[in-house]
């Protein structure tokens, strides 16, 4: 009872200082964030401008596979043969067929990309006018995006970022605990630079699989590297701007897409020559990680509680406070650390069988589900077949990519300050009835320019659709992008948070990877309608967050434990106040 009342007490204390951005803790935050959720973030668009390419990039290697010799030519965005294959050659006539091989010929071999490029301004004076009857066509532009295999092709390998990512979450709760959060982000680094080697020389090496390997090590890095961003974010931040702190995670997610949409523009990097470089550059933010990150300190709430190092807690406290006195502090961690010493480390199994975290579980489980299937990373990975299918001119889309990015960033920047004046339950709820009101209007814009009765107004309804689209990003941004991460990392106390993170986090890959897989098989089978799919679940999801999820605004992680019970008429208790509370079901009730 007296540990309570001193932990109180101090913890009254600690609420009155106020806080402050020293050097050591914005130089910690910069690091994590731009070597972890810059990343992901990153990774999550940068298949998005180059997918045309990579996509007539597969269906080359494949015919060649197959003995057929073909060319990219950007200005149609085809492919076409090097030599007829016999099987043309004897329908047309031999003198077409030979005139037309000496052209391509010479176009192949003055092109400075290499052998499997022609293009310039050889391409557009001496090759015919490309339609189906060009003898040297190969595979046409509508060919390529609508070819059932390539497309599937082309899902799996966006899609296998998001299935190991579901992996690398299932062991992230052990990777934060046993070699600790600072330390486990720097092991992990060589993960994204066996990625950027394989993404790198996938074009070279002409091999489709380079790319999907790419995207599995992708995957795993950024499964293991979210959870423990998210739980280093909150374990180093003053309880006053911990949302704020949490937030420069989205924040920088953001970031990272915005950065691959302008690197894959057509005048950088979105070509048939440069794609690789999209790929390559992971190693970047990766060896910034590597170098800088052993630089800063290790969580003090893990040193403390995890490793029962308090002089090593100590150091890493006075180093992010910026000053000496951080007894405060220390004894709410000590507090914690003496109930976590009463119960044993956190299975899976235990995490999922002890009665007092039922509701917590619920509520990280439907808020990492909520943030995937709100159709966030379908926006943003296939945003340019969204915005075709809009009937937006296609020169334009790279562009109207770039300033959906630029969006996304611009609303994280302004829920930083709201967060913590606003809370976490208005910045969830509000702007997810925006998200699904977007959804509505985008549904019947579409619906309106496929019926081909308004042809005069498609100009008009593209931009309705383009703009129902951005306001969209908008409410994700401010709310269900950053909150389930510092929501999770909030509800949960020390010893099970590790644990809770990454069974929560498995659940947010699981639904990715779903979406991903199925997104444009869905889109294809019912068009318009598949956004109506995403306002059912934001509606259900908003309903739930109503009634079930509490605010945890200035409030330390032992007071938002209290303030969640499940089916229980208690008030003030907690789990983890005795050693009886965090038992799993079934163990409670032994004499």
């Amino acid at each position: 009872m007296m540990e309570e009342m001193n932990g109180k007490a101090h913890t009254a204390h600690m609420i009155e200082r106020d806080p402050k951005m020293t050097f050591w803790l914005f130089f910690s935050i910069t690091v994590c964030v731009f070597g972890n959720s810059f990343l992901y973030g990153y990774n999550i668009g940068v298949v998005n401008s180059p997918g045309p390419l990579l996509k007539a990039f597969y269906f080359q290697i494949y015919l060649a596979r197959d003995g057929i010799e073909t060319v990219y030519i950007p200005e149609s965005k085809s492919l076409h043969y090097v030599e007829l294959p016999e099987s043309k050659r004897a329908a047309i006539s031999t003198t077409a067929a030979t005139t037309t091989t000496k052209t391509l010929s010479v176009v192949v071999s003055n092109s400075s990309q290499g052998p499997n490029y022609a293009a310039g301004s050889n391409a557009s004076t001496t090759l015919a006018p490309t339609t189906t009857a060009h003898p040297m066509l190969a595979k046409s532009k509508k060919e390529i995006e609508e070819d059932n295999f390539i497309e599937l092709m082309w899902s799996i390998t966006v899609a296998l970022f998001v299935f190991f990512g579901m992996v690398g979450a299932f062991t992230s709760g052990r990777v934060a605990d046993y070699f600790g959060r600072k330390k486990g982000m720097i092991i992990i680094t060589v993960l994204m630079f066996v990625a950027a080697i394989f993404g790198a020389i996938s074009s070279v090496a002409k091999s489709p699989e380079c790319l999907m390997v790419s995207r599995v090590f992708v995957g795993l890095h950024n499964g293991i590297s979210v959870s423990l961003a998210s739980l280093y974010l909150a374990e180093i931040s003053p309880k006053k701007i911990r949302g704020a702190v949490g937030t420069c995670h989205q924040l920088f997610i953001t970031i990272g897409i915005l950065w691959s949409m302008i690197l894959g523009l057509p005048d950088l990097s979105g070509t048939w020559g440069a794609w690789p470089v999209l790929f390559g550059f992971n190693a970047l933010p990766a060896l910034v990680c590597l170098l800088l990150f052993p630089l800063c300190p290790e969580s003090p709430r893990y040193m403390l509680i995890k490793k029962n190092d308090e002089d090593g807690a100590k150091k890493g406290l006075v180093k992010l406070r910026g000053y000496s006195d951080v007894e405060d502090e220390l004894e709410e961690m000590r507090v914690e650390a003496r109930k976590a010493s009463t119960v044993e480390s956190f299975s899976l199994k235990k995490l999922l069988t002890t009665p007092e975290l039922k509701l917590p579980i619920i509520i990280a489980v439907v808020v990492q589900i909520a943030q995937q299937w709100s159709g966030i990373n379908a926006a943003m990975s296939y945003s340019s077949f969204i915005f075709k299918q809009a009937e937006v001119p296609e020169d334009t889309i790279p562009y109207v990519i770039v300033g959906q990015g630029a969006i996304n960033v611009l609303a994280t920047i302004v829920c930083v300050p709201l967060m913590e004046k606003l809370g976490r339950r208005p910045l969830l709820i509000f702007p997810m009835c925006g998200m699904v009101l977007s959804f509505l209007v985008l549904t019947i814009s579409l619906n309106l320019l496929q019926s081909g009765n308004f042809d005069d107004q498609k100009f008009a309804l593209a931009m309705v659709s383009i703009t129902v689209m951005m306001t969209y990003v908008i409410g994700f941004a401010v709310g269900l992008g950053p909150i389930p991460f510092i929501v999770v990392s909030e509800i949960f106390r020390q010893e099970p948070r590790a644990a809770a993170m990454s069974f929560s986090l498995a659940f947010n890959w699981i639904c990715n990877f779903i979406l991903m897989l199925t997104f444009r098989f869905i889109q294809k089978g019912i068009g318009a309608y598949t956004y109506l799919i995403f306002i059912v679940i934001l509606v259900a999801s908003i309903i739930f967050i109503v009634i079930f999820v509490p605010e945890t605004k200035n409030k330390t992680f032992d007071e938002v434990a209290q303030s969640i019970a499940f089916g229980r008429a208690k008030k003030g208790s907690a789990f983890g106040q005795d050693a009886e509370e965090m038992q799993p079901m079934g163990e409670s009730q032994k004499v």
